[in-house]
């Protein structure tokens, strides 16, 4: 996945720089309670099914953002 292929499909349901946490999915009980950082926009995946996605800083590959939520709680 290149840079470019990312800005030719932004969302805007996330941001780089915002805080998520991973639930409803198999990940999110492995790192319950872990705020994770996006690292780029969310984007479109232009492969496939065409899914939002957002890579997320120290995880490997993109994530669905389906499965993240930005309103942390306190």
């Amino acid at each position: 996945m290149t840079q470019e292929q990312i800005d030719n499909n932004l969302t805007t349901t996330l941001k780089k720089g915002d805080k998520v946490i991973m639930y409803n999915c198999l990940e999110g009980d492995s790192y319950k309670d872990k705020i994770w950082i996006c690292k780029t926009d969310s984007f479109l995946y232009p492969y496939g099914d065409k899914e939002e996605m957002v890579f997320l800083e120290g995880f490997s590959g993109c994530f669905v953002t389906e499965y993240l939520k930005k309103d942390l709680p306190l």
